[in-house]
């Protein structure tokens, strides 16, 4: 067979193909889609569907009343200026100072008892920072208080204190009549978490403040409602993808103060006000985890806030009496 003879079929071979090559190009094609459509609807249907942020505001509320014991930290910066209207001297007319607040503590519901150390550092222009030390237990009813050294009691803490004062169940009320809005997902300590932003309805956190600092402390002198009338919040928390429960919890607030939200005659302060700006991050951990809260001896006998009070009053008439 000669050369050409092969050339020939060689060259006709490679036109037939090249007649039915299209045919084969689109079936294959269409094979190869198929398949990846195979492949999309199958993974699809592997991957769970996010919760919407209203969800997961129910589950995180769920999950807290489940709760006993827990840890936490919190820290918070705090900028405030003091502005002095009535003050011609403009270097004199704003007074700024800066707090740094660090503390831990623990909870433990079925007693109920709580412990926590907070250590606060206030920066004045000009001078040194005052650090000031502080230790706080609370015991069924009775708060006993350690500052500069010295521990006082507070007996008799309603028993609905015990609501206010718990964190991680103090929020579910006020997030209860917020809106939330996810923002995605982080890890909190290495902890899958949804991040979401809270939306506060600012009614409800003026009665939510107002009943939880009430509950520690007389404030009815304090206008809340004017206190938060103008303030600035933003809050984002962070859920366990796993427990539902919160991780972390920040929040910026911008506030301005006058003496009447604080209940003060202007008259006895002067034409002042108060600027605050405050960043606060709470975190939260080891959820039903075994805790022990053990009351250090030396303040299980500490005179009441009321007797130190009564023996101040008694010393500063001494001092007052004539020789």
């Amino acid at each position: 067979m000669g050369v050409g003879s092969i050339n020939y079929r060689v060259f006709a071979r490679i036109e037939r193909q090249n007649e039915i090559e299209p045919d084969e190009k689109s079936s294959h094609m269409k094979k190869v889609l198929l398949l990846l459509a195979l492949i999309v609807a199958f993974f699809a249907g592997c991957v769970e569907e996010e919760p919407s942020a209203e969800e997961l505001k129910s589950m995180m509320i769920e999950s807290v009343d489940k709760i006993d014991t827990y840890r936490f930290t919190m820290g918070s910066e705090q900028t405030t200026s003091v502005i002095n209207h009535s003050e011609t001297d403009e270097a004199l007319k704003t007074m700024t100072f800066t707090t740094q607040s660090d503390g831990s503590g623990v909870i433990d519901m079925a007693i109920p008892a709580m412990e926590m150390t907070m250590t606060t550092t206030t920066e004045v222009p000009d001078e040194e920072p005052i650090v000031q030390e502080t230790d706080m237990y609370m015991i069924n009813d009775t708060m006993y208080l350690k500052v500069e050294g010295n521990w006082t009691t507070m007996p008799g803490i309603p028993a609905e204190a015990w609501d206010k004062q718990n964190m991680a169940k103090a929020q579910t009320e006020l997030y209860n009549s917020s809106d939330f809005e996810l923002m995605g997902s982080e890890k909190v300590n290495g902890e899958k978490a949804y991040k979401l932003k809270v939306i506060i309805d600012a009614d409800t956190f003026t009665r939510v403040m107002d009943e939880q600092m009430g509950s520690m402390m007389p404030v009815q002198f304090m206008n809340f409602s004017e206190l938060f009338k103008d303030s600035e919040m933003e809050q984002i928390i962070w859920i366990s993808k796993e427990s539902k429960l919160p991780l972390k919890a920040e929040i910026e607030m911008k506030m301005s103060l006058t003496p009447e939200a604080l209940g003060i005659p202007r008259e006895l302060v002067g034409d002042i006000n108060m600027e605050m700006d405050i960043r606060s991050t709470v975190t939260y951990s080891d959820y039903n985890e075994p805790v022990e809260i053990v009351l250090p001896p030396e303040a299980e006998n500490a005179p009441s806030l009321f007797e130190m009070m009564m023996m101040s009053m008694a010393g500063q008439q001494q001092l007052e009496q004539p020789a």
